[in-house]
């Protein structure tokens, strides 16, 4: 990874970065889109939701109750601090999973500048039109509208709650060689995410680097980088599962 300020060499790096980060995150989307079915909320919270058809209602009941509990515990504790129950039956917007940038702050040694770091390999998933740039947005608005920043936690909490009743999905990320965790955030208080990483590791230069990248573009943020080592030095899991398996026979 560069170590010193060369503009020619990030320039190369940072490109070569966006045409991998490109093609990892369409094929990670296809996946998310193919198993979109087995997340579905109606499955798990029957007439609970609005339009919904009723189920067993003992199943469902039992559901709804863990999220009335996890909304609870989560919505009315801090950034969120929200005050309005849990709606009867729920109105979801959007029910289709979508994938956004994970952005974390990094604060530059030496001149203790914050900057705004995005990966290329790995996501958060949430439903479509719940942009979690906008989230963020919502939570710092003094302002903010109360109607909205409960929207974006109740999908939230749902989806979560959706994705951890099927471990499967893990699984079968994880035999596609993406990785499927639950992830908190900061500045997102105890909500947990879905985050979805890819079989390339992506990774920050020296500060310095970062520090002279920034003051050149003129803003505050910077993107992980990804180059050639980075795909030659990627694990085979399944080989070396395999591996493993047939060792002392």
């Amino acid at each position: 990874m560069t170590q010193t300020f060369d503009v020619e060499a990030l320039i190369k790096l940072r490109s070569q970065t966006r045409a991998i980060s490109d093609a990892l995150k369409a094929q990670a989307a296809d996946y998310l889109a193919t198993v979109a079915p087995l997340i579905r909320p109606q499955t798990l919270f029957g007439e609970y939701l609005q339009g919904a058809q009723r189920s067993s209602g003992r199943e469902t009941q039992g559901h709804f109750q863990a999220l009335v509990e996890l909304y609870e515990r989560i919505g009315s504790a801090a950034p969120f601090q929200l005050v309005t129950e849990l709606e009867v039956p729920l109105n979801l917007i959007s029910t289709t999973p979508e994938l956004f940038p994970l952005e974390y702050d990094k604060v530059l040694e030496q001149s203790g500048q914050t900057i705004r770091i995005t990966s290329p390999t790995r996501w958060v998933v949430g439903f479509h039109a719940f942009d979690l740039a906008r989230f963020r947005n919502v939570i710092k608005d003094h302002n903010r509208s109360s109607a909205e920043l409960y929207r974006f936690v109740v999908h939230y909490l749902v989806l979560f709650y959706c994705l951890s009743k099927s471990p499967g999905l893990g699984r079968l990320f994880e035999g596609l060689r993406y990785g499927l965790s639950f992830e908190r955030l900061k500045g997102f208080g105890d909500l947990p995410f879905c985050v979805i990483s890819s079989p390339v590791r992506s990774e920050l230069p020296d500060d310095s680097v970062i520090r002279s990248s920034t003051q050149i573009a003129g803003n505050t943020s910077f993107e992980e980088l990804v180059g050639r080592d980075n795909i030659l030095e990627m694990n085979d899991d399944i080989r070396q599962r395999l591996l493993l398996t047939i060792e002392g026979l």
